[in-house]
């Protein structure tokens, strides 16, 4: 197998949300609607293509599941959790375990992750040095106030600027490498 890398591929409101101040996100619903008019569809199908697992927070994972059927098909999603929470498909394996085991784990066995989110889970990757590539897709909203992306931490994560795809919608998709 070659080398592991794990992408952070989210949306985000212009000023940086990913989520309304309740944690919502029909301020997608628009785009989504949008999106098969343009290409961001096809464009997540690409990317979808090439992951071999998914990762995401408890929180992300109960927002997906209450959105109907089950996006992800059988593809290996795992869901970081401290409590038990009902498994979507047998797909879905809860963990509870530090970023760092769990990510050495599943780099070991899948060659292409997709970080799902949400934000605590995405900052705790960044901070542990577990992300190679972010592609943001930045929707034409401002929410105001939020779930931020990322926080004032103070880590600085260089970035390499690897492709911008703009859409008919106003979605604007860019694609970043994190430098080691």
């Amino acid at each position: 197998m070659s080398a592991s890398r794990t992408t952070l591929y989210v949306a985000t409101s212009v000023d940086g949300f990913i989520a309304d101040a309740d944690g919502g996100v029909e301020w997608l619903d628009e785009f989504e609607n949008d999106a098969e008019n343009d290409d961001v569809a096809g464009a997540y199908e690409r990317f979808f293509d090439t992951v071999d697992c998914l990762v995401m927070g408890a929180t992300t994972y109960e927002q997906v599941r209450s959105f109907g059927a089950w996006p992800y098909g059988d593809r290996p999603t795992f869901v970081f959790t401290h409590r038990e929470l009902p498994l979507a498909t047998d797909a879905v394996e809860l963990v509870d375990g530090g970023v760092e085991s769990v990510a050495t784990e599943l780099e070991g066995e899948y060659e292409h992750i997709w970080l799902v989110g949400g934000a605590q889970l995405a900052r705790e990757f960044l901070r542990e040095h577990r992300v190679d590539d972010i592609r943001l897709s930045v929707v034409p909203v401002l929410l105001g106030s939020g779930i931020p992306l990322f926080s004032a931490d103070g880590e600085t994560n260089e970035l390499q600027h690897l492709e911008t795809t703009t859409y008919e919608t106003g979605i604007v998709e860019l694609h970043y490498k994190i430098v080691p």
